[in-house]
């Protein structure tokens, strides 16, 4: 079984996260207009083949694109909170590792229903210093399925323009509804100290996540994965009474294989405290889970949350890789 640490009971915290949203992170101090232009129009050039672009690394030569040899990991992590009803405030964090100052590119398309246009909902311009860089654009959205596309580049001088495609389909629950809903599950590398009351974005209740930037994890470490629950059953300032379940498969070559699972976290009045606020009808939840037991390669984990009072289920699913 594997041992673990409750995220909302988390004790050790780390530096504040230096996460504002719609704020971009600065270029390097080095960086310069010409080079700053060049990545603007490569991104451009990007952003408009995206729909027709497999994610990847390119090189740009001209108004050509070509496979990179070196990947540079980008990953894209979508939060939810409620809005103004019925719409949600819909935080996305493009997350990369970078070897220089980047400029980013972040835009949110409906998924089309066959023989239909997408349709874009937003766009977001960003910038990232060299190292673990972290751009955060909040979009207000009404619940449906849209698919984020991000380009992030960075200038080279004899190879021309690198830039990273990454694209990623989400699902925008309705946490105005009534059915129990699940938002997207968050990968943190950290956790740092938060407030509880603010809502804001990737803080779950006491503590805040700091989001990765790549979907890969040392075995010597841990991963951080948090979400929110809405729309549970309970009566006037009563605590909800739920059951949440971490199920880890790991990806054979044929499919998934049950690897692991951690002993049902249950959400209760006897386990959320005094300070819970049941008026927010938000269920913050997550888990620390220590990698040490996990073989190298590529694994899913499914968090299944039970109403037991309503008896409704839902599930959402994460894809992470445990590298040496």
């Amino acid at each position: 079984m594997v041992r673990h640490q409750v995220i909302v009971n988390a004790a050790r915290v780390c530096a504040v996260l230096a996460l504002v949203a719609g704020v971009s992170l600065p270029l390097a101090a080095n960086s310069q207009a010409p080079a700053a232009a060049a990545r603007a129009n490569a991104l451009d050039l990007v952003m408009q083949r995206a729909a027709a672009t497999a994610p990847g690394t390119y090189v740009l030569n001209g108004t050509a694109l070509a496979p990179s040899a070196t990947a540079i990991p980008v990953l894209v992590q979508v939060d939810v909170l409620r809005g103004k009803e019925p719409l949600v405030r819909v935080p996305i964090v493009v997350g990369a590792e970078l070897p220089q100052g980047a400029e980013i590119r972040l835009r949110v398309v409906t998924v089309a229903a066959a023989g239909q246009t997408s349709r874009v909902m937003g766009n977001a311009t960003g910038s990232g210093a060299a190292g673990h860089a972290r751009f955060v654009h909040e979009f207000v959205l009404p619940p449906g399925d849209y698919e984020s596309q991000a380009a992030v580049g960075e200038f080279k001088t004899a190879a021309g323009v690198t830039a990273v495609l990454a694209k990623s389909k989400f699902t925008v629950p309705d946490v105005w509804g009534s059915a129990l809903v699940v938002t997207p599950i968050v990968l943190g590398e950290e956790a740092t100290a938060g407030r509880r009351g603010e809502m804001r974005p990737f803080s779950f209740g006491p503590t805040t996540i700091v989001p990765a930037v790549k979907g890969q994890f040392p075995q010597g470490g841990a991963i951080r994965v948090a979400f929110r629950i809405f729309n549970w059953r309970a009566k006037d300032e009563e605590k909800p009474d739920v059951t949440v379940e971490y199920l880890f498969y790991e990806q054979g070559t044929k499919r998934l294989n049950l690897f692991n699972k951690i002993k049902p976290q249950l959400l209760t009045a006897s386990t959320l405290g005094d300070a819970f606020d049941p008026a927010s009808g938000i269920l913050n939840a997550g888990m620390v889970v220590p990698l040490g037991s996990f073989t190298f390669g590529d694994f899913k984990l499914k968090v299944s949350v039970t109403d037991n009072r309503s008896k409704q289920s839902t599930e959402q699913w994460v894809g992470f890789t445990v590298s040496p």
